[in-house]
């Protein structure tokens, strides 16, 4: 069983692999677990600086289509060059970009099985879309108004969108305010771009791809709402019938407490085998 492993925002695939280390050891030990590194050079999130060397990594620093297709290009170079991989493991940023990467596959080849066979999505932020036509149908038709709240990145002058740009840029809003610590831009950084160039969240009431593999969807219950709110919101593009979710109590990371890593271990698995059994 060989899974792709991609990190989250300002860390590496050596930090990524200790916060695996207690799930790693109640998994199958035939298990291989690849840790891919992502391309984009950015600050360490707080307090990593300390632990462990650099470089820290992310899968885009600016949240744009463009820096998220060339994530997608590493990606599948990594699939055509290390693959065949079973399934993936994403953690927070890692975990929306595989995911919008594995939507992108199968929206452009339905007729097509995904390259793994199973996910594990952990702490999933919004999944944002790097589609030029999903972007221009979300803020295409704004007026200048509009376009003038949407560049404001106010949350208060986003409210004021109609509707489905209203949710897709309100995600986007406070999801960049969750993580202000850790990216240290303004709002307006993101927001104040030409359209085809704004972050734009993908919903599952307006984006229609599915991912028709088993899933396994896990958080904190300790992090704030808006975060496990996403991370559910991940689980609507995935085939309800095997579909799992779970929750532990460390901070946005990964179990660490021997009977929750176990638990979830055991999750893993059961994802894993689905084809050979049933959740």
């Amino acid at each position: 069983m060989r899974i792709l492993c991609l990190h989250g925002w300002g860390t590496n695939p050596a930090i990524m692999k200790r916060q695996m280390s207690a799930l790693i050891k109640h998994c199958d030990p035939s298990w291989e677990f690849y840790f891919l590194a992502g391309n984009a050079e950015t600050p360490p999130v707080p307090g990593v600086a300390d632990i462990f060397p650099g470089p820290y990594l992310s899968w885009s620093f600016d949240f744009g289509p463009a820096s998220f297709r060339a994530s997608f290009g590493l990606i599948h170079q990594t699939f055509t060059d290390e693959g065949p991989f079973d399934g993936v493991f994403g953690f927070s940023q890692g975990s929306a970009v595989i995911a919008a990467y594995l939507l992108e596959q199968a929206a452009l080849h339905p007729e097509k099985p995904l390259p793994v066979q199973f996910g594990i999505f952990c702490s999933t932020p919004p999944i944002l879309s790097t589609d030029p036509a999903y972007i221009q149908r979300m803020y295409g038709s704004l007026s200048a108004e509009d376009l003038s709240r949407l560049r404001s990145g106010n949350p208060d002058e986003i409210e004021k969108l109609p509707e489905p740009s209203r949710d897709a840029a309100l995600m986007l809003v406070k999801s960049l305010a969750i993580t202000k610590e850790i990216h240290g831009q303004s709002d307006t950084y993101f927001t104040d771009r030409p359209i085809p160039e704004i972050p734009c969240a993908v919903h599952p009431d307006v984006y229609k791809a599915r991912l028709a593999i088993p899933t396994l969807h896990a958080c904190s219950n300790h992090d704030p709402v808006f975060m496990q709110q996403t991370s559910a919101l991940c689980g609507l593009f995935c085939e309800a019938k095997s579909r799992r979710s779970f929750k532990h109590s460390a901070i946005h990371s990964l179990p660490r407490v021997p009977t929750e890593a176990k638990e979830m271990a055991a999750m893993m698995q059961s994802v894993a085998s689905w084809n050979q059994s049933s959740l």
